[in-house]
């Protein structure tokens, strides 16, 4: 498992810096949000993830045992969860702070349940239920990797087919709903009182689907998905007509697509992962598997795939800079521009660069030789 794929690790550097780039509020963001079409980082971001899981699972699987396997992506959701608890702390306490003292809406709209019940919100982010905008990526990430072992061995069992047939529908039930049905349900017969906007942006139901479909490519699916391109030039110029019909949509229509809200809700909605962006995702991936040896030639850029081996605690370090920023204005809408935005910009990158700095340094730094006395 010490063998690191560098072009993998170039990629997700790439994504933490457009996920930066996206968060700061700068009067670039909007154009860094979703550069390649209908598609985010936090889309590429979690399917990698999911990839590497399934890939990293499948090897220790085949060495040492499912049991093994297991542990390890156990052990991987429990680092995640300390990175959780730790954003969580910084916001209950020094961001919210900042917030009421010197009156940063920005800050204050973000926990906003907090204030409102900060004993519940303790409590239910603790238990992954409270999450926060910006902090509603991890305690995804964690309930994904809690499951991971069980769809493993469910792949295992009965097949990728079944574990994704299952999957897709859960994703075309949520399309129409199903997490507002059980919203709705927990209201009524819990008298559940939490808002669905403080449970995250993300619909799990929804992106479920993207962990799955990332954990097969991981195991056997980029296999299969390389031999199918590389069969013939159509999957591949089709790939890339999808692809730049759906960057032209996105550049010329801009973030909604459709004038028509209801339409952009079931098409393209970032936080249901609405068919378009599936489609587009799917597009993507055939044209990196296409080009993949050639990109992996001339895309070694060192200090992105310095930021990729540190991605979690880079992940960690862009929140909690990005909430410093926020802490700097007292307009919720207002944008940098100019040379304080560039600055704001270079600092961010420059802080995130020295994280990952450091924590290659203590990855290099030699483990003591037990005593043998």
């Amino acid at each position: 498992m010490s063998d690191r794929n560098v072009s993998l690790d170039v990629l997700r550097g790439a994504l933490l810096v457009l996920m930066t780039m996206t968060h700061l509020p700068t009067v670039w963001s909007g154009f860094f949000g979703e550069p390649l079409g209908f598609i985010s980082a936090a889309e590429g971001f979690v399917f990698l993830s999911a990839f590497m899981a399934g890939k990293i699972f499948t090897q220790y699987q085949q060495r040492n045992g499912v049991v093994a396997a297991s542990r390890w992506m156990w052990g991987r959701a429990a680092r995640i969860y300390s990175l959780h608890m730790l954003l969580l702390l910084l916001a209950f306490t020094l961001f919210a702070w900042i917030a009421l003292r010197f009156h940063r809406p920005a800050v204050a709209n973000l926990l906003d349940f907090y204030f409102h019940a900060p004993r519940k919100a303790v409590v239910t982010g603790a238990m992954l239920i409270y999450q926060p905008a910006l902090l509603d990526i991890l305690p995804m990430y964690v309930l994904f990797c809690l499951v991971t072992p069980a769809l493993m061995r469910g792949a295992t069992r009965w097949g990728w087919s079944r574990v994704i047939a299952a999957s897709a529908a859960i994703w075309v039930a949520a399309q129409f709903g199903l997490r507002h049905l059980l919203h709705d349900f927990l209201t009524r017969v819990l008298s559940w009182d939490m808002p669905m906007t403080a449970m995250g942006a993300f619909d799990i139901l929804a992106w479920q689907l993207l962990w799955v479909l990332g954990l097969w490519f991981g195991a056997l699916g980029f296999g299969q998905t390389q031999a199918v391109v590389r069969s013939g030039r159509r999957v591949l110029n089709l790939a890339l007509a999808v692809s730049c019909a759906i960057f032209a949509w996105r550049r010329y229509s801009g973030p909604m697509g459709f004038s028509d809200l209801a339409m952009h809700l079931f098409w393209i909605d970032k936080w249901t992962l609405s068919p378009v962006r599936l489609v587009n995702l799917a597009a993507l991936l055939c044209v990196l598997t296409g080009f993949g040896t050639q990109l992996s030639k001339y895309c070694r850029i060192p200090v992105l795939a310095l930021l990729g081996r540190a991605s979690l605690w880079v992940f960690g370090a862009h929140v909690a800079i990005v909430l410093t920023v926020l802490c700097l204005v007292d307009d919720a809408d207002y944008r940098f521009g100019g040379w304080t935005g560039v600055t704001i910009i270079l600092l961010a990158y420059g802080l995130l660069w020295l994280v990952a700095a450091i924590h290659a340094s203590l990855r290099r730094r030699p483990q003591p030789v037990p005593s043998l006395n």
